[in-house]
C-alpha cells in the first residue's frame, strides 16, 4: 500500500520534531518519493536558543536572559547564575553584572615603591618574626566572627575579597551586609586586597574578561572605601605565564601575592578534618626561628572551621613563638598609602544609594537591635541579619543557621569545594531545574504531536 504524500510528509515531520525534543541532534531532509532520509549537518554553536535547554562547549548558548549552570543547564535560579560555576561564555551570569558608578579603567596606575609588580609573584614576607595571615573568598557570614577574633589577639590580617561570587550578591549592594564588613576591615587596620570580581580562573578567561574581573572589583571596593587595592591574589592561585596573565596584572598596577604556607583549609572544613590544617601550619612554624624567618599563610574566611577553630590555633602559636601577625603590605615593608589607588570621581558618602527603609513595608526598621514579626534588621545600625533569638547582627550566629528571613538578610552555606552555594537548590545532572523544564516541554510536545498524527490517520480513512 502506497502512502498518501501528505501522510508521508506528516510522519516524517513528526519523527524529526520528536527527535529534536528528545535531544537527538541530526536533522533530516525529507524526500516524498523516498523512504531513506538524507542527513544534513547542524552547527549547534550557531543556534542562539537551544530547544533542549542544555548549554556549554559543543552545545551552544542559553536563550537570552538565562544562565548556563556549571552542570550545563539553562535557567534563572541562583544555582544557575552564581559565579564562578556559571559558564560565562554560554549565558548570563552574576559575573556579567557591573557595580554602579564610573569604571576605573582610566585611573593612573604608576608602579611606586620597592615591592615588585606583576608578572612577579610574591611568595614570602620580607620581615623576620612576622606572619601574614591572609583570607580569601570573603566577605561571608563568618567574616564578622573572624574580625572579632583578630581584635581579641590584637592581630592584623589581609583579606582578598571577591565582589559577587557564590551567589552572595554584590559587595557594594547596601541592602546586604558586605559593605559594612569591608568598612570594618579597613577601619580596624586590616588590609583589603582583590581576589577578582567573581572568582574566575584568570588563566582560562580572555584578556578582556581578565580586565573586567579586576576593574569591576575595583569599582565595587571603590564604592565602599573611596579607593581600590594595588594588591591581589589570583583565584585558585592560577596565573600562568603562557597566558600573559601576570604581565597584564602588572600593567593594571597589581602586586601578585601567593604564599609559602597553604593550610588546605577548604579541604578540611569539618571538626574531624581541621586538625590536618593545624598540622600543616604547625609543621612549618613550630620548627622555625622568628629571628630569621617569616611566613605568608593562605586560608579562607568562607569556611566555619577556619574561622571558629583554625585561626585561633594559629594566633595562639604566633604569639607563643614570638611572631607578630601583620598585613601583607606591612610584612613587605610597603608604605600603607601605596596599598590603594584613589578614585577622585568617587561620589561622596552621602551620595551613595541609600539603604532601604525596610524590605517589608509592613515592618519598621529595628531601633533597639531586636527583630521579628514587627521589626526588620534590614537598614538597621545593629546588623542586617535577624538571629533565631530575634537579635540583629552580622555574625554567623545571626546570619547562619536559624536566621529569620522574614526579618532580615540570611547568608548561604559553603560546601567542601570552597564555593558558597544555596543547599536548598539541587543542580546535579538531570535534577536541575532546567532539566525538569525540558522534560515537561518534551512530554507536552510529544503528546501534542501524537494527537495530531492520530487525528490525521482518522481523517484519511473516513
Amino acid at each position: 500500500m502506497r502512502l498518501h504524500p501528505a501522510f508521508a510528509l506528516l510522519i516524517a515531520l513528526t519523527t524529526c520534531v520528536l527527535a529534536r525534543i528528545q535531544g537527538v541532534f541530526p536533522v533530516y531532509t525529507i524526500a516524498l518519493e523516498s523512504s531513506e532520509p538524507v542527513q544534513t549537518s547542524l552547527n549547534t554553536r550557531d543556534v542562539p536558543n537551544n530547544v533542549d535547554y542544555r548549554c556549554g562547549p559543543k552545545i551552544g548558548k542559553c536563550p537570552v536572559g538565562t544562565c548556563c549552570s556549571g552542570a550545563g543547564f539553562c535557567g534563572t535560579s541562583k544555582a544557575h547564575c552564581r559565579s564562578p560555576d556559571c559558564k560565562i561564555d554560554y549565558g548570563h551570569c552574576d559575573a556579567h553584572r557591573s557595580p554602579y558608578g564610573p569604571p576605573t579603567k582610566e585611573i593612573a596606575r604608576p608602579h611606586l615603591g620597592q615591592v615588585p609588580f606583576g608578572p612577579t609573584q610574591i611568595r614570602s614576607c620580607a620581615i623576620p618574626g612576622t606572619v601574614a595571615l591572609t583570607f580569601d573568598d570573603g566577605p561571608t557570614r563568618y567574616t564578622g566572627d573572624l574580625l572579632d577574633l583578630l581584635d581579641k589577639y590584637d592581630a592584623k590580617a589581609t583579606f582578598f575579597v571577591t565582589g559577587i561570587n557564590n551567589g552572595k550578591g554584590a559587595i557594594d549592594d547596601l541592602t546586604l551586609p558586605w559593605a559594612s564588613v569591608i568598612e570594618r576591615m579597613h577601619s580596624s587596620g586590616h588590609q583589603v586586597a582583590s581576589h577578582t570580581w567573581s572568582h574566575e580562573d584568570l588563566s582560562k578567561v580572555t584578556p578582556s574578561q581578565r580586565s573586567e574581573q579586576m576593574e569591576k572589583n575595583e569599582a565595587a571596593i571603590r564604592n565602599i572605601l573611596g579607593h581600590f587595592p594595588s594588591y591581589m591574589r589570583p583565584p585558585y592561585s592560577s596565573c600562568t605565564p603562557d597566558t600573559e596573565c601576570g604581565k597584564q596584572l602588572g600593567e593594571l598596577g597589581y602586586h601578585i601575592i601567593l604564599y609559602d604556607i597553604d593550610t588546605d583549609d577548604y579541604k578540611n572544613d569539618s571538626p574531624d578534618l581541621i586538625q590536618r590544617s593545624k598540622d600543616i601550619f604547625d609543621h612549618q612554624v613550630l620548627q622555625s626561628d622568628p629571628l630569621t624567618k617569616s611566613w605568608l599563610v593562605i586560608a579562607h574566611d568562607a569556611h566555619e572551621q577556619t574561622v571558629h577553630n583554625l585561626t585561633e590555633h594559629m594566633l595562639k602559636a604566633i604569639k607563643r613563638l614570638g611572631y607578630r601577625a601583620i598585613t601583607v603590605g606591612d610584612c613587605l615593608r610597603d608604605p600603607r598609602p601605596l596599598w590603594y589607588r584613589k578614585d577622585t570621581r568617587m561620589p561622596t558618602q552621602k551620595e551613595k544609594p541609600k539603604k532601604p527603609a525596610s524590605a517589608d513595608p509592613n515592618k519598621a526598621v529595628s531601633w533597639d537591635g531586636s527583630c521579628g514579626s514587627n521589626y526588620t534588621c534590614l537598614g538597621s545600625t545593629f546588623g542586617f541579619c535577624c538571629s533565631s533569638e530575634n537579635a540583629c547582627g552580622n555574625t554567623s550566629n545571626h546570619c547562619g543557621k536559624g536566621c529569620r528571613k522574614d526579618a532580615g538578610y540570611c547568608t548561604v552555606d559553603v560546601p567542601g569545594n570552597g564555593d558558597a552555594w544555596d543547599p536548598r537548590v539541587d543542580v546535579k545532572g538531570s535534577k536541575s531545574e532546567a532539566g525538569a523544564e525540558i522534560r515537561m516541554l518534551g512530554s507536552a510536545a510529544m503528546a501534542a504531536m501524537t494527537s495530531l498524527l492520530l487525528a490525521f490517520i482518522v481523517a484519511m480513512f473516513m
